[in-house]
């Protein structure tokens, strides 16, 4: 399965920082028919039927602000063995850390260090981009090769050496046939 990889962005769900008090912003989004469209195209699903969102934002000290929530997709996938469609409910929480963009760490080179802190994000023209983390959060989650439970590949090869007590040819076979000419 191939992810595909768009320039406009699948959710524009953005907030400003100077809209977002000091006790924090709590709310809910509900995809529009046309976002989950979007959603489905970059993700190569047949279709996400579905995407409910509850999240909080909170700002902490320098400027930082927390993202907490949590996510609900109905999504349609097809299965990868008999390409029939596979329906599955996703719920995942998400969380990330924005920051002001010119405080924003450089980027590390050599080992990555892996912590339990958030993913740090940099806030962009004064805009917290929940719509990107929720998407990231929901492509991560994805299933990439789906799979029915009950699906058997039948799989029948066009070479008979390959079934099952098949003989395989050796591939050296023709060379000795070379030795015995001299």
């Amino acid at each position: 399965m191939t992810r595909k990889t768009s320039t406009t962005a699948e959710l524009a769900w953005n907030h400003a920082v100077h809209d977002i008090p000091e006790s924090g912003l709590s709310t809910q989004r509900e995809a529009t028919p046309d976002e989950l469209a979007r959603i489905a195209q970059a993700l190569d699903l047949i279709v996400c039927a579905g995407l409910n969102v509850d999240y909080t934002i909170v700002p902490t000290v320098g400027g930082h602000y927390r993202l907490s929530g949590r996510l609900r997709a109905e999504v349609r996938q097809a299965c990868v063995v008999t390409l029939e469609p596979i329906d599955t409910t996703i719920e995942e929480a998400f969380e990330a850390v924005f920051w002001p963009q010119e405080h924003m760490p450089a980027p590390e080179s050599g080992e990555l260090v892996v912590d339990d802190e958030p993913e740090r994000e940099p806030i962009v023209a004064g805009q917290i981009a929940v719509g990107r983390v929720v998407f990231e959060s929901l492509a991560a989650t994805i299933d990439p090769f789906p799979r029915k439970p009950d699906a058997v590949l039948d799989w029948q090869s066009p070479n008979p050496a390959d079934a099952p007590g098949g003989k395989t040819e050796n591939p050296f076979a023709v060379l000795a046939n070379l030795k015995t000419k001299d």
